[in-house]
């Protein structure tokens, strides 16, 4: 008899056709994803059957986790912008981004906040150029970009036409946002994750599998904070 399922989020969809499980990066706790319809009871019974496959993600993610780098809301705290760690500077006013994050001084918290403002303006310019850039080239539209602050997905597209992306994508190396950014794009010819849907990635981004893997291996250290 299996033990007692743990707590967990749900997470439905109705563009999902399997169950899946994610612990997530912010908080550790685990996420089930589920295709809408199907009951929490249901799913406290997938969990138990699943116990072992459970353990091993936590197990990734402790290992994951113990060599994320420990962020510091202080002045010469290191941060990343395209892969790249840059100190954190305190001015007086100023709010910028020039080889080191220019925030206002202040207590951890402020700091915190001032700095996600940042990252959102700087999240805004820059996947506008690229999505400008990857629009005109493999002629896809969307109807909007819209940043978030979502913390268990890199991006997403709706079937309006709008797709959105956390600001802290940009803390990944350019090669990999380019591939989150493809892949949104490819939602626009495919709303879903069917083998039609990766023949389009693939031939917008020959090297996505790398891309992906890079993803799934260090979520926790570009969206731990």
């Amino acid at each position: 008899m299996g033990a007692a399922p743990e707590e967990f989020l749900i997470r439905y969809s109705p563009r999902r056709t399997r169950i899946a499980f994610l612990i997530r990066p912010q908080d550790g706790r685990l996420e089930v994803r589920a295709p809408t319809g199907i009951s929490r009871t249901r799913l406290e019974l997938v969990v138990r059957s699943n116990a072992e496959l459970i353990e091993r993600l936590r197990e990734d993610y402790r290992r994951h986790r113990s060599g994320c780098p420990e962020f510091r809301f202080e002045e010469g705290g290191e941060f990343f912008y395209l892969g790249t760690l840059f100190p954190l500077r305190f001015s007086r006013r100023v709010l910028a981004f020039d080889n080191a994050f220019l925030v206002p001084a202040g207590p951890p918290e402020a700091v915190k906040e001032s700095l996600t403002r940042l990252y959102r303006r700087l999240a805004l310019e820059y996947l506008t150029g690229r999505v400008t850039c990857f629009e005109e080239q493999f002629a896809l539209e969307p109807r909007r970009l819209k940043i978030s602050s979502a913390s268990s997905r890199w991006g997403s597209c709706t079937r309006d036409g709008n797709i959105s992306f956390t600001w802290k994508l940009i803390q990944c190396p350019a090669p990999v946002v380019d591939y989150v950014v493809i892949h949104e794009l490819a939602h626009l010819l495919e709303l879903n994750h069917s083998a039609r849907f990766w023949n389009h990635v693939a031939r917008m981004c020959p090297d996505f599998r790398r891309h992906r893997r890079f993803l799934t291996e260090n979520a926790l250290r570009y969206s731990g904070w």
